[in-house]
């Protein structure tokens, strides 16, 4: 938790609560004590001069006998609208005393709002003609509105400075500014000297409060301070915006204004009706935070607010029409044609305010049929399966206005998501429902509260059951779509890994005939010219040479039957790897010295040398195979293409990053040829090398020697 919302929790000291109730009371007495005075001054002093009551051009009383209105009327209507727009903020600040009257932001914002609510207008200023006492309260009265207004911005919304150096700034903006509201044209009041320094002072302030902000929000504000954050900048901006609109639409049609004290009340109405958008998003700040029982009597006070306003508004407008029609002085006439006007319009008025606000607030939950046929006309659509169930979740998310919500699919007792829509929260704050269709659990709808901390109300409940309900039908369908398309991938993938398995096996198959049976079979052919060769000069030795040759027959052919039943070279399993490769290179010795070369037209016999390590650790039986595969494929070809002298084997075991067989096969021969040069059965047999090895997740390479010849180099981990 953020050090200010800590902060902003405390509980406040009994005489600061009580010195801020004070506040509050001064500021509401002194405002209903000024309103006689105001009417009387408007009605009499501003109706042919100007006046401290208005700062509008006075009609003058010809131009209201001409338009059928009486001073008290005019005077009447700056005071409704004065003291209706008092009354928003007044409310506005008993809703906080209600609910927050031991928090410290509490108490700070309904002393914000009673003294702006009641120093904003005109009205306190007629006070200042009445008395030395009227005019000192006044006064401080002012202070307190710009102090607090100030002090509110700086500590929203975790009721801490934050950096706490903040507070020094904070102190100098109030202290340069709140003594010349206490204390006018005196050297303490900075318009004594200069408005230069009044608009720089304003300019600092907005910086500061714009910067504070924008800091605290972006380095130790939480989600939920953010969101608080967002709505009152928000009613900050629309009323700005109502109020330079207005301003400007004033600069456009200043003269047609002026001359028209009608047209001037609409914009002074416009002006204070733009203003009341700031203890609006005030109270959904501080009261959805953590209040979630203020929900319907925030409610109730937007629907009474907007129909008290609507009721005042054609009131107000049917007198006057109705008098500028009938052109009577006749008032309680044209009072009764009024009242009778909103009472007829009364409640059908309040019924469909009601309605809007519950639906701007709660969402759709009262009119569950609307949302249930805007359901099935999408689902009419064709839509893939996964995109129907992003239209159910992202309804049921939107009929109830809510943050997020998900559908998760029942597989093997685990919730599986499906579909989702908004912005995700923490899973703990989600609300799951399930969705039962015939008995049988199908899955669940996850929801999240509109705010953190907000639990649904029976009425919720109620909406999303039945939403939850109808869309029972729709899952089941669309879950056994997915299932029958699930089964057909399972099927195409289980078809496919058959086919890739038994294409390996015979990709196996060949190129072990190729790494073993391929040599050995060049070795006997080897042995054979070499015993024909001999059959007349030495027929002893030939005889020998065949009988060997016969032996090397017999062990080809074990080896052909050892392959064919476990594709595995039974040397590997009786000698070992190392004795499996001394074996091989006692057979290609065998054959060479037999024939007296290392190959039709290459020179004389290879010498082999193997270096191997003294100690062998268990090896993995692929292992085995790939390293005897590639170490046999690299000697044959040694033997068939290099016409080396030597051709060196050796085995290492390291230890770099896990347990590895390291394998060099190197020979002091012509080298490789270039790669246009090469046959396909030796591109071939390299290709099988590389392969072996990186099945195992290893290397293999063939390259030119440091010295000449060739080198093979392989690293296949064992672990």
């Amino acid at each position: 938790m953020p050090k200010g919302e800590a902060a902003g929790r405390q509980t406040v000291s009994p005489p600061v609560r009580w010195a801020i109730l004070g506040a509050c009371l001064l500021s509401v007495l002194l405002f209903i004590a000024a309103l006689p005075y105001f009417t009387r001054d408007m009605s009499t002093l501003c109706v042919e001069s100007a006046c401290g009551a208005s700062e509008n051009p006075p009609p003058g009383r010809e131009w209201l006998t001409a338009h059928g209105f009486s001073p008290l009327v005019y005077a009447g209507a700056y005071a409704a609208l004065y003291s209706l727009f008092a009354l928003v903020y007044i409310a506005a600040a008993l809703v906080l005393y209600r609910k927050k009257s031991g928090d410290r932001m509490g108490l700070l914002g309904m002393l914000t709002l009673v003294t702006f609510g009641v120093t904003f207008t005109p009205i306190l200023e007629t006070l200042k003609t009445v008395g030395p006492f009227y005019a000192a309260a006044v006064r401080l009265v002012a202070g307190l509105g710009i102090s607090s207004f100030m002090l509110f911005f700086a500590l929203f919304p975790g009721g801490t400075f934050f950096p706490r150096w903040n507070r020094w700034l904070v102190a100098f903006i109030i202290l340069i500014r709140a003594p010349g509201l206490m204390f006018p044209d005196t050297v303490l009041d900075l318009q004594y000297w200069s408005q230069w320094w009044m608009g720089g002072w304003l300019l600092l302030w907005s910086l500061s409060m714009v910067g504070i902000q924008i800091y605290r929000y972006r380095r130790c504000s939480d989600v939920l301070e953010r969101q608080q954050t967002k709505w009152v900048v928000f009613g900050l901006s629309l009323a700005v915006a109502g109020l330079l609109g207005i301003t400007a639409v004033f600069l456009v049609f200043e003269e047609a204004i002026l001359l028209d004290p009608v047209k001037t009340f609409i914009v002074d109405t416009g002006i204070y009706f733009s203003m009341t958008l700031i203890p609006a998003t005030m109270l959904i700040a501080l009261l959805r935070h953590r209040l979630w029982d203020i929900d319907p009597l925030v409610t109730r006070t937007l629907v009474y607010g907007a129909l008290t306003v609507s009721v005042v508004a054609v009131y107000i407008g049917s007198v006057w029409y109705i008098g500028t029609i009938l052109h009577t002085s006749a008032q309680w006439f044209v009072s009764l044609l009024a009242t009778s006007l909103v009472a007829v319009m009364f409640a059908p008025l309040k019924e469909r305010l009601q309605r809007t606000v519950n639906r701007m607030i709660y969402g759709e939950k009262d009119d569950p049929s609307s949302v249930l046929g805007r359901l099935g006309r999408q689902l009419e659509e064709p839509l893939p399966p996964e995109e129907a169930l992003r239209v159910v979740v992202r309804t049921i998310r939107e009929a109830l206005r809510l943050p997020y919500a998900s559908l998760t699919l029942l597989h093997s007792g685990e919730d599986l998501p499906v579909a989702e829509d908004g912005t995700p929260v923490p899973l703990q704050e989600l609300e799951r429902i399930p969705v039962i269709h015939r008995g049988e659990e199908l899955g669940a709808v996850k929801v999240a509260p509109r705010s953190p901390g907000e639990t649904f109300s029976s009425s919720d409940r109620a909406f999303l059951a039945l939403l939850v309900r109808q869309a029972g039908v729709i899952v089941h369908g669309l879950r056994m779509s997915l299932d029958l398309r699930r089964l057909a991938a399972d099927l195409q993938e289980s078809r496919e890994r058959l086919v890739r398995t038994r294409e390996e096996e015979r990709r196996r198959l060949r190129m072990n005939l190729h790494d073993d049976t391929a040599p050995r079979l060049a070795a006997l052919a080897l042995t054979a010219a070499a015993a024909e060769e001999l059959m007349k000069s030495d027929p002893e030795a030939a005889k020998r040479i065949l009988a060997e040759l016969r032996s090397s027959i017999r062990r080809t052919v074990d080896d052909i039957r050892t392959l064919v039943y476990d594709l595995r070279p039974p040397a590997l399993d009786e000698l070992g790897l190392a004795g499996a490769i001394r074996e091989r290179i006692g057979d290609l010795a065998s054959a060479m010295h037999a024939s007296g070369s290392g190959e039709s037209g290459g020179g004389g016999a290879i010498r082999f040398e193997l270096d191997e390590p003294a100690a062998w650790p268990a090896l993995p039986a692929a292992v085995e195979v790939a390293a005897y595969r590639i170490a046999t494929e690299a000697m044959v070809n040694a033997v068939k293409h290099s016409r080396a002298a030597c051709c060196r084997v050796t085995l290492r075991i390291v230890e770099d990053e896990g347990p590895q067989l390291q394998l060099w096969i190197e020979d002091d021969g012509i080298g490789m040829p270039p790669a246009g040069e090469r046959t396909g059965a030796r591109s071939l047999g390299m290709h099988t090398m590389r392969e072996r090895a990186s099945e195992l997740g290893g290397w293999c390479t063939v390259e030119a020697g440091e010295r000449g010849g060739t080198r093979v180099a392989a690293m296949l981990p064992i672990a």
